[in-house]
């Protein structure tokens, strides 16, 4: 039975080997693709052609995505899974996907990730979808494990698919995880100006004088912009704008007048579903994005 018109199922899949992957991947795969669903296959190249291999001649009707270089920060992979799922989605009513997450080498991004599997459940809520994101148990270290059940509603560990009795909804588990912005006294406030077009020039100038290259100048121009503009439309008007360098990246923060949110989901929901696209097209250009109360007002610490 197909399951056009339903909303997101997002599982998890810890396997002990790389047989057992694609024996359990193929067999879900071809469970949708017999009821008329579509197909993904997120993997490295090895992965890919090893379900390829295995799905025969239902690999024509499968999209495979190369993972290898889109595990670099949560919101640049949400965007990119997001695009090949409305693509799919175009061509069949409901998709199945199996997705092999990709961990970077350190650990002090791992909650980063652990948060980026929560932010999934809100940001393709309302997809027609079925994604299976799968772990390699060998590879997996205790406390990203442990993330696995806390981000996913059902896991398929064994032989069972079992519910999650420590799953906890992205509202709950997102400000749990989020590390308290560091204090960066170091950097120096720069005018604001009279419109967001002066802004802009007082920035390019910093940026100019911090050396950055001229595409990452252009992606926090950009950044810049879609933050401050969301201040003057939303937060009051710009209180204050600093700049400078921490950790050897260059860092934006732009202060607002006005009260603030507390959604730990801002930015990386999808445009379209009654969010806007200003700090969705943020986060998709830089490094990281912080939103936090200082003394200067509500401030976003956007880092290169």
């Amino acid at each position: 039975m197909s399951r056009t018109g339903c909303a997101l199922r997002h599982n998890a899949f810890v396997y002990e080997s790389a047989e057992e992957y694609v024996e359990r991947s193929v067999a879900f795969l071809r469970a949708g693709l017999e009821a008329g669903e579509g197909g993904i296959v997120a993997h490295t190249r090895p992965g890919l052609a090893a379900m390829r291999e295995a799905l025969g001649a239902d690999a024509e009707r499968v999209r495979f995505v190369n993972v290898e270089t889109a595990y670099t920060r949560p919101a640049r992979t949400l965007a990119a899974y997001h695009r090949v799922y409305v693509e799919q989605l175009r061509a069949a009513g409901s998709l199945r996907a199996v997705a092999d997450v990709q961990l970077g080498p350190d650990p002090g991004e791992w909650d980063e990730w652990v948060g980026y599997e929560s932010v999934f459940n809100a940001a393709f809520a309302h997809l027609p979808a079925w994604v299976m994101c799968t772990y390699d148990a060998n590879a997996l270290p205790d406390a990203l494990l442990d993330g696995v059940w806390r981000t996913h509603p059902e896991v398929l560990a064994g032989a069972e698919l079992a519910g999650s009795d420590r799953f906890e909804p992205p509202a709950a588990l997102l400000p749990g995880i989020a590390a308290a912005p560091e204090p960066l006294p170091d950097l120096r406030q720069i005018p604001f100006g009279a419109d967001i077009e002066v802004f802009r020039e007082h920035l390019a100038s910093a940026l100019a004088a911090e050396g950055a290259p001229e595409a990452k100048a252009l992606d926090m121009l950009l950044a810049g912009t879609e933050i401050a503009a969301n201040a003057v439309t939303h937060g009051g008007g710009v209180a204050a704008v600093r700049v400078g360098r921490a950790r050897g990246r260059f860092v934006c923060e732009v202060s607002d007048r006005g009260p603030g949110f507390a959604d730990p989901t801002a930015g990386y929901i999808p445009p379209g579903r009654g969010a806007g696209t200003g700090l969705w097209v943020a986060r998709q250009l830089t490094w990281r994005l912080e939103f936090f109360h200082a003394r200067r007002g509500f401030t976003a610490r956007i880092w290169l």
